[in-house]
């Protein structure tokens, strides 16, 4: 199974187009497509590997292998069909020897790729320094790569980057094909950290990115020979706007004090329990060891908690920041935020890769009386298991795993009780269902329909449901009555707004379904009432406050922070 593990940081968005105000020295990528099973690729990649050996300071290469003509055996094809199918597809490839020069420079025969050509194009300054490093791991059973792409102008589109981790030569003692070839370069093994690339933001000039992604090794002729080819392309002109080959060399950090937020982890996409606990992981940039930073945990713009992180990490290095469990007030849409405001006991060098943000839903409110599980089972299902908890944080159902792949499951849950469930997919791969062994998916039903949808995840995905009554829309809570402040600190009143003369009480609720409050108010006039004893008494949490007043009744969630 490949194995991938992509950490991103997204620095600087401008919709400004691209403006040559400083441009890099200019590597071209030639990306050919060849099959040890055709007859002209053997008797026209001799000349051309020639010609790409004698510029390798000016062009790079990647060979893509397909498995036609026929017999269509071609090994190097048939270790990453699906790696080298996507390159064919993009490119829309139908016959083979072909070449493609930097995405949209030149596309043909690779015979009629020349010095001149490959002169005049790379004399074209790039818009983008691209430095890069590989590293084989310790037990020699994966590589890492690096790879920093720093803007020198402004750049805009729709702009991926690609990682191509090759073996630069593989030599056969006996032609692995029908044409007798024998000797093959830079040979793609896999695309990191998937076929689809990491997409990009725009560039304003001076920003970067820094991409970190690893690929177990697997069908490897000479571990000496992995290396990795990136480049950027715009994926809807084709243009690459500039290639690098990597190296051992260490990265150049290009600030002294920088520190990013590479992640947010243990979050929850649908919520209503207005809490979560999130796990954020920064890491250093910067050439100067990292020591302390300021991390801001916010919710939709207000700050719930702040840490005061302290270690000792070198460039690249990472630590996990833990701010303990958030308590917030849930609007139908939110955004997690998670920003560093100081690092080192000072300015940031470079705050444009302080903050990320996870952006979350307000949970659909379940009053079915048939909740199910659906699972498509991928390709490994050994990998997946589940777990569902009740409000209180317990598991009470559990799943897999499983054995056999492409099957579904249909797994009715155990939802019976008022509340706030959680469910958590799990994926001991670490690529989830979507995507890399094989197309899997999973949802949650009610009746029948569907109340949660599974979104591309790595080791974990955990989403909420709210059953019965919580997650009920405010709607005419305003004209009833109101609680403010809300969220409170130090207290809060309820306004009770009475029309004509009826019978009111009030309850309120944790989101367990117990029952906090329950006051008859007995009859009240036409007038406006303000209760406050029992608001200030709550602890710290989140409310369900619910008012019946003759035959109205609304329903508010209250946050006591």
């Amino acid at each position: 199974m490949k194995k991938t593990l992509l950490i991103l940081a997204f620095i600087g968005i401008s919709t400004l187009p691209m403006m040559l105000h400083a441009q890099a020295q200019r590597m071209l990528l030639a990306e050919g497509f060849t099959s040890s099973t055709c007859g002209p690729c053997a008797s026209q990649n001799p000349a051309f590997d020639a010609l790409l050996h004698a510029n390798t300071d000016k062009i790079t290469s990647i060979k893509y292998h397909m498995n036609w003509p026929a017999p269509g055996n071609d090994p190097m094809y048939l270790h990453n069909p699906t790696d080298n199918n996507a390159r064919k597809t993009y490119y829309s490839i139908n016959s083979v020897p072909h070449v493609y020069m930097n995405g949209d420079y030149f596309h043909g025969v690779p015979s009629q790729v020349s010095q001149s050509m490959i002169d005049n194009y790379s004399a074209n300054p790039a818009p983008f320094t691209i430095t890069m490093q590989h590293r084989i791991s310790d037990d020699q059973d994966s590589v890492y790569v690096t790879m920093l792409i720093k803007a020198e102008s402004a750049v805009s589109g729709s702009l991926v980057a690609h990682i191509a981790v090759i073996e630069k030569e593989i030599h056969f003692t006996n032609p692995p094909g029908t044409n007798g070839e024998r000797d093959f370069y830079n040979v793609m093994k896999a695309l990191l950290p998937s076929k689809n690339g990491t997409s990009l933001p725009d560039f304003e000039a001076n920003d970067y990115v820094i991409i970190e992604t690893g690929w177990e090794l697997a069908n490897v002729y000479d571990i000496n020979q992995i290396a990795a080819v990136g480049f950027v392309q715009d994926v809807a002109t084709k243009h690459i706007h500039q290639a690098a080959n990597s190296s051992t060399d260490p990265i150049v950090p290009v600030y002294a004090d920088d520190a990013t937020v590479k992640s947010i982890g243990n979050t929850i996409a649908v919520n209503c329990s207005g809490t979560m606990h999130p796990i954020a992981t920064i890491s250093n940039y910067g050439s100067d060891p990292l020591t302390s930073a300021t991390v801001d945990f916010l919710v939709n713009g207000e700050v719930i908690q702040s840490v005061e992180w302290t270690g000792n990490l070198s460039f690249l290095q990472r630590a996990e920041v833990d701010p303990g469990m958030l308590s917030f007030p849930i609007a139908e849409q939110n955004d997690l935020t998670v920003q560093i405001s100081s690092t080192n006991g000072g300015d940031d060098d470079y705050p444009q890769n302080n903050s990320d943000v996870f952006s979350f839903e307000e949970s659909p409110n379940v009053n079915g009386s048939n909740i199910t599980l659906f699972i498509l089972l991928n390709n490994a299902p050994e990998e997946t298991t589940w777990e569902l908890l009740n409000s209180a944080g317990e598991v009470i159902q559990s799943g897999g795993p499983y054995t056999n792949p492409g099957t579904t499951v249909n797994q009715p849950l155990n939802v019976s009780e008022l509340g706030c469930y959680e469910f958590v997919m799990y994926d001991a791969g670490g690529n989830g269902m979507c995507c890399g062994d094989g197309t899997g998916y999973y949802g949650i039903l009610s009746d029948g329909d569907p109340i949660i949808t599974g979104q591309p995840f790595t080791y974990e995905e955990r989403n909420q449901f709210a059953y019965g009554y919580v997650g009920i829309p405010e709607t005419a809570a305003k004209d009833l009555f109101e609680i403010y402040p809300n969220p409170a600190a130090d207290g809060a009143t309820l306004r009770l707004s009475i029309e004509n003369t009826t019978n009111a009480s009030i309850r309120v609720s944790d989101l367990t379904g117990r029952a906090i409050v329950n006051q008859d108010l007995g009859e009240l006039q036409q007038g406006t009432y303000d209760f406050d004893q029992w608001v200030n008494e709550l602890p710290q949490g989140l409310y369900m406050v619910t008012v019946v007043a003759g035959n109205q009744s609304a329903t508010k969630k209250f946050m006591v922070k």
